[in-house]
């Protein structure tokens, strides 16, 4: 039925839109010369059916663009919460922010990792992390990536019972001390 209802609003908004620019191309008389300009302007003044025609174009021409956008940004609205469970009762879902910060207690619990940016986002089904950390210059970092992987991975599946698809981890830098 959604699916439907958009279908109908986006063929309505558009059609809006081009009654809009059927209206005011049949009101200048496309193309417009310089010369036809000039008489067009010096008719504006004199005639206000034309003016009011005019703005009736822009006004349906404006509400079926609203229109359109609307449509556009409800389909990529994006999702900010994963189920964990649906039952005949409802819905039970997490925040992609607690989310995060599960997985930021796992990283800030290493004594290697000096700090971390966590980032949390849905593609298709899927949950993905992406963590940014900073950590010193003598640690493996390929053993370290692959350790916060898993932990995190293994941290959001216990709390949460939900699966994570990827876990990306990037070193942002290393801090070297100075002497």
């Amino acid at each position: 039925m959604k699916r439907a209802v958009r279908f109908l609003s986006g063929i309505l908004a558009f059609l809006s839109v081009l009654f809009a620019v059927c209206l005011l191309l049949a009101e200048i008389g496309w193309p417009v010369s310089p010369e036809r300009m000039q008489e067009l302007v010096l008719e504006l003044r004199r005639m206000p059916a034309v003016l009011i025609i005019l703005i009736l174009a822009l006004v349906i021409g404006g509400i079926g663009v609203f229109v359109l956008y609307g449509l556009i940004s409800e389909r990529t609205h994006r999702r900010t919460t994963a189920l964990l469970e649906k039952t005949a009762l409802g819905e039970t879902s997490v925040s992609f922010p607690t989310l995060a910060q599960i997985a930021e207690r796992v990283v800030k619990g290493r004594s290697d990792v000096s700090s971390c940016k966590t980032k949390v986002y849905a593609v298709g089904n899927d949950i993905k992390i992406d963590v940014r950390v900073v950590t010193s210059p003598t640690v493996s970092l390929v053993e370290l990536t692959r350790v916060l992987q898993a932990a995190i991975s293994t941290a959001v599946s216990e709390i949460c019972g939900t699966a994570v698809g990827d876990v990306n981890v990037t070193v942002d830098q290393a801090e070297i001390q100075s002497k």
